[in-house]
């Protein structure tokens, strides 16, 4: 075989965030409510980890045992969505004039999404999707600074964590955690994510994963 390097690319940016609240119907099954666009996103960062351990016997290793996945990370952005702190950063409106935000309210776990753009050798592009199916968001870091000669953004830096989803399974009954769809050069993908927020008869979100996986297969109840 001659040996040969796959095609040279890089990944890059970090737009079309979106969010929606994960839920349970009467029966128990799963309910993902409608996805709400992001906007001023900066960057999301993730890291997984996974403990390991070694265990001796006859003076050498006998066997290494490793321990669950964790995943820890934030989102870093310019603004927040009113959605989004109400449903998943535990605010609350008032019925004042205009409303204020109170943090009274329920932080409820989310799905959270966003896309890469892919550069290739050659200067073509393309986009990577990337799905996080069971997210958990905490009070968001911040600080306030004066301006002087000339002003500078604040960022806001949401802490996560993100775990396996029960309900949304792979072909072998496995929870999934991520999801990364690349498109194709004809943007199949894209044109699915795009009616996920038409404004009649939009794809329900769950079907748009659903077809990431393959499969349809949703565990009712957990």
């Amino acid at each position: 075989m001659t040996y040969k390097y796959d095609t040279r690319e890089v990944t890059h940016g970090n737009a079309m965030g979106f969010f929606a609240k994960i839920s349970k119907t009467e029966s128990g099954a799963l309910d993902l409510k409608t996805p709400y666009p992001f906007t001023g996103l900066r960057k999301t960062s993730f890291e997984t980890s996974q403990e390991s351990n070694a265990y001796y016997a006859d003076n050498v290793e006998h066997v290494r045992l490793q321990g669950k996945k964790s995943t820890e990370g934030s989102i870093t952005t310019y603004q927040i969505p009113k959605q989004f702190m109400i449903d998943h950063l535990g605010k609350k409106l008032t019925t004042s004039t205009p409303p204020a935000l109170i943090d009274t309210g329920v932080n409820a776990n989310f799905i959270w999404g966003y896309a890469e753009t892919v550069t290739d050798e050659f200067g073509s592009e393309g986009e990577e999707f990337h799905i996080w199916t069971n997210v958990k968001a905490s009070a968001p870091k911040g600080s306030t600074t004066t301006d002087e000669s000339s002003a500078t953004p604040k960022e806001i830096e949401i802490p996560c964590t993100a775990s396996p989803n029960n309900f949304i399974l792979d072909s072998d009954k496995k929870p999934v955690s991520e999801i990364v769809w690349r498109d194709t050069d004809k943007g199949v993908v894209r044109a699915k994510f795009d009616k996920l927020f038409t404004s009649s008869n939009p794809t329900k979100l769950i079907d748009f994963i659903n077809e990431a996986l393959g499969t349809t297969a949703i565990v009712p109840g957990g």
